[in-house]
Formats: structure tokens, sequence, C-alpha cells
């Protein structure tokens, strides 16, 4: 199975993907998770009832997660 992590930033729209079964993949994809993380990004998946859920690399599964979206935070003004 295939994944995949969009992430906005300023490049715009950039698309990564990996094998669920090929540790390689799962690993470059851990790496953008701790760059994410590193830089105050959050990433989320979409749940069944159609809302975002935050993802943590500690608990992100990539076999089951595995539509995921990272964007800056946002606030309020």
């Amino acid at each position: 199975m295939t994944g995949t992590i969009h992430v906005a930033d300023d490049q715009g729209d950039t698309t990564h993907t990996w094998d669920t079964t090929d540790p390689r993949t799962v690993q470059e994809i851990e790496e953008l998770f701790r760059e994410a993380q590193a830089t105050g990004r959050l990433v989320y998946r979409q749940t069944s009832d159609g809302r975002g859920a935050q993802v943590r690399l500690a608990s992100w599964n990539p076999a089951e997660d595995t539509e995921l979206f990272v964007a800056p935070r946002l606030a309020g003004g």
C-alpha cells in the first residue's frame, strides 16, 4: 500500500509518497515529521467523519494513516 503526505510551505504544496512495506521510505516520511515538528508545523489526517485530527510521530502508524497533510500553525487575530 502507498501513503501520501502533502506539505504546504513557502514552496507551495509538495507531495511525498511512501510504501507502507518499505522501511526506507517510511523513514523518509518520519524525517519529514521531525522537520515539521521542529519548525512548529502540524501534521493532520482526515478522519472518517471528514474532520482533521492531528497526528504525532510517536503515534503515527504508517500502514493506517496513509493520507497526511502538513500545514503551518495558524493564529487568529
